[in-house]
């Protein structure tokens, strides 16, 4: 039985410097998903690292997402895991087209993983 998908977002290369350390930035990226997608927004935690660098969670009533921004390494790891039952992974290759593009990306890999509740009877 199925609880839904987990995009794993390794973001490699990326030539878009300005938005690795850019708390709004990143949270425009974040808002556009969950508007686009119609994700319920929980709650959001933040916090810009100093001389750089930004980890964002937002908890969301369908799961999370999160990024952990390294910009002298032009990275990001990012990941989106949500409950909904979706019959192909076109919602993540949507996320991931957009994702490449917005961060002007190349040789990034993603992973999607079908999370599994796999129930265990003891006796």
């Amino acid at each position: 039985m199925s609880s839904g998908k987990h995009l794993i977002c390794d973001i490699k290369n990326i030539k878009n410097h300005k938005l690795l350390n850019s708390l709004d930035g990143l949270k425009s990226l974040f808002d556009y998903i969950c508007n686009k997608y119609q994700y319920t927004i929980l709650n959001k935690a933040e916090h810009v690292f100093s001389p750089q660098g930004i980890t964002i969670i937002y908890m969301l009533s369908e799961s999370h997402i999160s990024i952990h921004t390294f910009p002298e390494k032009n990275y990001c790891a990012m990941d989106i895991y949500t409950c909904r039952e979706y019959e192909t992974n076109e919602v993540y290759d949507e996320i991931k087209e957009y994702l490449e593009k917005v961060f002007d990306a190349d040789n990034s890999d993603f992973i999607i993983i079908e999370r599994q509740y796999i129930s265990k009877e003891y006796s």
